[in-house]
């Protein structure tokens, strides 16, 4: 009895270690080429809640994100600026004692004007060089999405999507950074889905972001993005941003 009330004690103290819950507050921009070439991108403040979870089983993270809350930024050429929602759910099921893992991932991402439901299934696997963390992996995709100006919505299996998430710590002058990239590509969407939103067969996204944590519970970000056929840029483009953060 000693010795299970000392075990499910144990659980107890180690579990909060192993997850966490942060909250976001930046501002994003675009290239003055990407918003050329994209009416729908254009700079405007954000918030991000994020929480991840590390058990036996794997891994969850999950975030939603408010893009240009209370619309307090406009759209380009005097247009009204509209909150964007955007929704992240990753669960990663470990497979036995493996390294890999059954691999479920659903994006949604939601304003006045478009919808778009990414859902993946598929496989991962986890690897660890020395300091750097690699998780990759493929699945079928399952896309709903739908453009309020056109009437044109899709709602069925759109290809396959591939994803490479990179993480490796340092420190330098003093302070613990973490260096991630994170890729996430489309491939071979269908012919309905691309014309419902603009884009092509093979899109992608490419996420640099740089972490420094100042004190245990406060850190900055840097973040640029690459799109190809992308979200609120189609026709390609960059963007970037700055935010700070708070881990609770």
């Amino acid at each position: 009895m000693k010795k299970q009330l000392i075990s499910a004690l144990s659980v107890f103290l180690v579990a909060p270690a192993m997850s966490a819950t942060s909250l976001d507050i930046g501002y994003k921009a675009y290239t003055s080429d990407t918003k050329d070439d994209n009416g729908g991108a254009y700079d405007q403040p954000f918030v991000k809640l994020t929480h991840f979870d590390k058990a036996d089983w794997g891994t969850l993270l999950a975030y939603i994100k408010l893009e240009n809350p209370g619309e307090i930024k406009d759209a380009q050429n005097d247009a009204d600026g509209k909150l964007t929602v955007k929704s992240l759910i990753i669960v990663d099921k470990q497979i036995s004692d493996s390294k890999y893992n059954y691999w479920m991932q659903n994006f949604l991402v939601s304003n006045r004007t478009v919808m778009e439901d990414n859902l993946y299934l598929g496989v991962t696997t986890n690897r660890k060089y020395g300091g750097l963390f690699l998780n990759a992996g493929v699945g079928v995709n399952y896309t709903a999405a739908s453009l309020a100006p056109t009437g044109a919505s899709f709602d069925g299996i759109s290809g396959y999507a591939a994803v490479i998430n990179a993480r490796y710590p340092f420190s330098a002058m003093g302070l613990k950074h973490s260096l991630s990239v994170n890729y996430e590509g489309q491939f071979d969407r269908d012919e309905e889905h691309m014309s419902t939103l603009g884009y092509a067969s093979y899109g992608h996204q490419i996420i640099t972001t740089l972490k420094t944590s100042m004190t245990d519970s406060f850190y900055t970000k840097l973040h640029m993005t690459h799109f190809d056929s992308w979200g609120a840029t189609p026709n390609d483009g960059i963007e970037y941003g700055v935010a700070v953060g708070f881990t609770f």
